[in-house]
């Protein structure tokens, strides 16, 4: 427990921790869904994998993704952003699951006969905490010296991309630069991808050595999202892939998971230093 003044203890209140990503506690698939050709329907399954009962909260929200790929929180819409939240319905809104229980989340959208062309997306928040923390903080008292104990309990936050493609969308992907990074003493690879088009790329970045068919590094689920025409990957370098690498010519493919846009997009080659 932590004693805090009380003006202090009512900030924290108000606050939840967020961790970013997927967590090990749960299990949800898929992890981005796509309704497109005429699909207005799609289930999500959530999994408790962790050891407590806990409950579940969902909700809609807007996010836009920055050059970095980090997420942002976006309020209104910039040139060439569509938002899908407006037509978006899910259920349930709230669920309790025991470790090991799973709940289907059915999501529906029922846009507009008028909807321009496009792409829209937003996205579907998840976030969770014990039952327990419930309880814990119900049962905190004040000791009558205008203090307040209480507990600070973590609540887990992860992002579902749900995305509603209206009419014949393409898009096309390039990876116009590959370099290295520097920071204190961790090293990075970027890879510049530019994308054009109406819709978002999603896909697998590989990096082979020149000789070599099976990649020697990769990364899943790599998206860039429109409006967005430009991102920059950023992967820490293991040193020793790094001293593999040295000296050696790397191509760096990026190969689409869409199966509406499948293959590889885009290739880029490079001495690396």
């Amino acid at each position: 427990m932590i004693r805090l003044p009380r003006s202090i203890a009512a900030t924290c209140l108000s606050l939840a921790v967020f961790m970013p990503g997927a967590f090990a506690e749960v299990l949800i698939a898929p992890t981005r869904v796509v309704l497109e050709r005429g699909e207005r329907s799609a289930e999500l399954i959530v999994v408790n994998k962790g050891e407590e009962e806990t409950a579940f909260r969902l909700g809609i929200e807007n996010r836009r993704m920055l050059i970095d790929g980090s997420m942002e929180e976006a309020e209104t819409p910039q040139d060439g952003e569509n938002f899908a939240a407006e037509f978006l319905r899910f259920s349930p809104r709230r669920v309790v699951l025991d470790p090991g229980g799973r709940q289907t989340i059915r999501i529906s959208a029922t846009p507009p006969a008028e909807l321009p062309a496009g792409e829209y997306r937003s996205h579907l928040r998840l976030m969770s905490a014990p039952t327990s923390a419930g309880r814990t903080l119900e049962s905190a008292t004040s000791d009558g010296d205008d203090g307040l104990s209480i507990q600070l309990i973590a609540i887990r936050s992860l992002t579902i991309p749900i995305i509603v493609r209206v009419g014949d969308l393409d898009a096309e992907l390039e990876i116009s630069d590959v370099n290295l990074r520097a920071e204190d003493t961790d090293t990075y690879i970027v890879t510049r991808l530019e994308r054009s088009g109406e819709r978002s790329a999603y896909g697998d970045l590989k990096i082979f050595v020149d000789g070599n068919r099976d990649p020697i590094y990769f990364a899943r689920g790599v998206a860039v999202y429109t409006p967005n025409t430009e991102r920059d990957v950023i992967l820490p370098l293991p040193e020793e892939i790094r001293e593999e690498i040295s000296g050696k010519s790397i191509t760096v493919t990026y190969e689409s998971s869409d199966p509406e846009n499948p293959g590889v997009l885009a290739r880029h080659t490079v001495l690396m230093p």
